[in-house]
């Protein structure tokens, strides 16, 4: 006889927050590095209005330009205020050994679901689903 209702799937919301832990250390490491390029192109933004003879029109779109570099340099910066105290975590001895709990268990849980998808039960004294 095989079973009828359906397997629960808590696999998923495991593999979802291994997911989500991954792609927390990209983002984290991405806006890092994005910090850093922004610092240097307001660098050059800002050389740029000193050294170069720029009339009105010119040292307008460059102000504007800064303006918007400072603005995205922003944003990355507080994304990696926020992921910095989680990523602290996720990198240090027991934050690692978390993960590697976290993906065994994910594996057993994955096996056990399997295996109830394809559940079946042997009668030892009935004849069959009929009696």
């Amino acid at each position: 006889m095989k079973s009828k209702s359906p397997t629960p799937q808590f696999s998923a919301t495991i593999s979802n927050f291994c997911g989500m832990v991954t792609d927390a250390v990209s983002d984290y490491e991405w806006n890092r590095s994005e910090v850093n390029r922004l610092d240097r192109l307001t660098q050059d933004y800002l050389h740029r209005l000193e050294l170069e003879n720029l009339d009105y029109r010119e040292r307008a779109k460059v102000a504007t330009q800064l303006s918007k570099c400072r603005q995205l340099r922003r944003a990355s910066k507080d994304t990696v205020e926020i992921l910095e105290p989680f990523i602290e975590f996720i990198e240090s001895e027991k934050g690692k050994q978390t993960m590697n709990l976290m993906r065994e268990a994910l594996g057993k849980t994955r096996k056990v679901e399997k295996y109830m998808e394809n559940r079946t039960y042997r009668y030892k004294v009935l004849e069959g689903p009929s009696t």
